[in-house]
């Protein structure tokens, strides 16, 4: 099943996953439906969400969503470690994860993909704001002298593009006259 086939169909599933904040709710869901939450599409699906979540400044989801996504990569980590299913060691990496020092380490994992996440989405601004500069600038009429006046804009010295961009006249006169 392709990714976009399996987001389509278990959304709801993966949505209420992950959001829910108690440990024991989550191991009770996550037991009840790990063929879907343990499927490789489901952790593609919370690091996008969770990545999305930061973007849209919506930062608690995303730490709920991060933690979710975590449990689900150290569920699937131990599986493979013990050489066992995954679905076989949910309860005990639920009694596990209440030991301090577990727990401690869980959640350093959790806080540097918390941290990946937040470094991402960063950089997914900064290439948005490319290819949109990029776009305006293929999709810009040309001017006089078929100039195009985007990539000129982009090329004025800050103050004199930001007063351009505002139609601020009085900023404008003010650097010209500078």
């Amino acid at each position: 099943m392709s990714y976009n086939d399996f987001a389509l169909e278990y959304e709801h599933v993966l949505e209420t996953y992950s959001v829910i904040a108690d440990m024991e709710r989550t191991r009770e869901y996550l037991y009840k439906n790990c063929n879907i939450l343990l499927h490789e599409h489901a952790q593609s699906y919370l690091l996008l969400s969770a990545l999305e979540d930061e973007m849209n400044t919506k930062f608690e989801r995303m730490k709920v969503v991060s933690r979710q996504s975590q449990i689900l990569s150290h569920i699937s980590e131990l599986g493979t470690s013990t050489k066992r299913d995954p679905r076989d060691v949910i309860i005990p990496f639920f009694a596990r994860i209440m030991e301090p020092e577990y727990n401690k380490g869980f959640m350093e994992a959790v806080s540097d993909f918390i941290r990946r996440i937040q470094k991402r989405a960063v950089e997914k601004r900064i290439e948005m704001d490319q290819e949109r500069d990029e776009e305006m600038a293929a999709s810009a009429p040309l001017g006089p002298g078929g100039l195009n006046p985007y990539t000129v804009l982009q090329q004025l010295p800050g103050e004199l593009r930001d007063a351009f961009e505002e139609q601020d006249t009085q900023a404008l006169a003010g650097c010209l006259a500078d």
